[in-house]
């Protein structure tokens, strides 16, 4: 009985032995199987450490994947994760379970442990990521990786050759990175003021909006006079050079200026109240000052005074010229209005007393039309108006008060003389008339 005991004690451990695996099962639950298939690969750090041995679906509609890891990368621990990777983009199937061990420290899992859904990262497929676009950006995305192939058409060197740089380009990125991340405090200070600035245009979209509507709009404006543009950019050297020499020429000025604002520091303290009664008075100028500035720079030509101002050196060349012969016919007109202004209130006498002649008439018309004919009608006033009888003919023209030749009056001689003879203007100043003779004056009647 010992005998049989001992031999059955060695051949249990030779089973043991022969029959044990050298490999711990686990089974992962992911949301997708991602085209997993038996015989996949598991790996662990990069390394080939297992194979899937089945995929099936669980009772929730889960992937629910068995895998078996080797014995030198097992057992593993709680806090295990995995994910479904691919193995390039040489094949359309090639997917393996990439697994992240937990520490060490951390409770062993069991030998068909499951690890669940949190712990597992199913593959996001590219028609997965196209699924959730809309088709107009499907089309603008098919539209741009079109033009991309286009564009890299014939640049094949060129594109690998920037290629290559791009290395360079990350390490200097990831030095400028550690140079920004190295004073934690000053970015986190940055980024929160780039937060508060993108909420502030957040809350401006409208205007920002209109500001990129009318960039747009100032662009297509642009584009559409490329020689004015093109014109412009051959100047801006040019004028950036003589901006250049007009800031030098400004520096000594400059200082003069910093030197005036020292001085009047003290006393510019007692302009601000100065300035708080200045506001509303400019604020009620300002119509005032609109219409000035209508009144001297109005739209269009010769309606304000710079428009005046500047046809006034053609109308001063014009009076260079008119004023001399204006002048000299003034001074060659004077004696002739001294002579005629004194026999002024002669000259509206005579137009009185013809008005007052053409006033009167009957049924052969004007009494006018027989006033040159003298002394030849008597006239009778009466309630009617008055009376023209015809006088004998022996009779017409012998009134003693009428005179001819009476060509040297003096002025005011029109009217019937005074008694002393006062009435004829002789003036031994400016206004003599030498050539009058005081005699030759209407006599007074009666």
């Amino acid at each position: 009985m010992l005998a049989l005991a001992a031999l059955l004690l060695v051949a249990a451990v030779l089973a043991w032995v022969l029959l044990r695996s050298d490999a711990h099962q686990y089974r992962l639950v992911f949301s997708n199987a991602s085209q997993l298939v038996k015989g996949d690969v598991v790996r662990i750090g990069g390394s080939p450490a297992g194979t899937v041995k089945s995929v099936d679906l669980s009772a929730d509609d889960q992937a629910q994947v068995d895998i078996e890891v080797k014995d030198d990368y097992g057992p593993l621990h709680e806090g295990t994760t995995a994910t479904i990777r691919a193995e390039g983009l040489t094949g359309v199937a090639s997917r393996y379970i990439d697994v992240s061990p937990a520490s060490e420290t951390r409770p062993t899992l069991d030998d068909g442990a499951l690890i669940r859904g949190d712990k597992t990262t199913s593959l996001v497929e590219i028609d997965q990521l196209f699924d959730t676009l809309d088709p107009k950006t499907r089309d603008g995305l098919a539209g741009l990786i079109k033009g991309s192939a286009d564009w890299y058409d014939g640049k094949e060197s060129a594109a690998n050759a920037s290629a290559q740089q791009i290395p360079k380009a990350l390490a200097e990125l990831d030095a400028v990175a550690d140079e920004i991340t190295s004073d934690s405090g000053i970015f986190e200070q940055f980024l929160v003021q780039t937060g508060d600035a993108l909420g502030a245009v957040a809350d401006h979209r409208d205007q920002l909006t209109s500001l990129v509507s009318n960039t747009r709009q100032t662009s297509a404006a642009l584009a559409s006079d490329t020689q004015s543009l093109s014109t412009a950019l051959v100047n801006v050297p040019d004028a950036l050079q003589s901006g250049s020499d007009a800031f030098v020429a400004l520096r000594p000025a400059l200082t003069d200026l910093r030197k005036l604002t020292d001085a009047t520091e003290a006393n510019t303290k007692n302009l601000e109240p100065f300035l708080k009664d200045l506001t509303p008075v400019l604020q009620e100028a300002t119509p005032t000052i609109g219409q000035l500035r209508r009144m001297f720079a109005q739209p269009g030509a010769h309606n304000d005074l710079l428009d005046a101002l500047k046809e006034l050196p053609a109308l001063g060349k014009l009076s260079d010229k008119a004023f001399p012969s204006g002048e000299k016919a003034l001074k060659q007109s004077s004696p002739i209005f001294s002579f005629a202004r004194p026999y002024v209130p002669d000259l509206v006498s005579w137009v009185r007393g013809y008005a007052g002649a053409g006033a009167t008439y009957d049924a052969n018309g004007h009494y006018i039309k027989t006033v040159p004919v003298f002394n030849a009608f008597t006239f009778t006033d009466d309630a009617n108006g008055g009376k023209l009888t015809p006088r004998p003919a022996g009779e017409r023209g012998t009134n003693p008060a009428l005179t001819n030749g009476n060509l040297r009056r003096c002025p005011g001689a029109s009217t019937p003389a005074a008694a002393d003879r006062s009435n004829g203007f002789v003036d031994p100043g400016d206004l003599a008339n030498v050539d009058c003779d005081p005699s030759e004056s209407v006599r007074p009647t009666g």
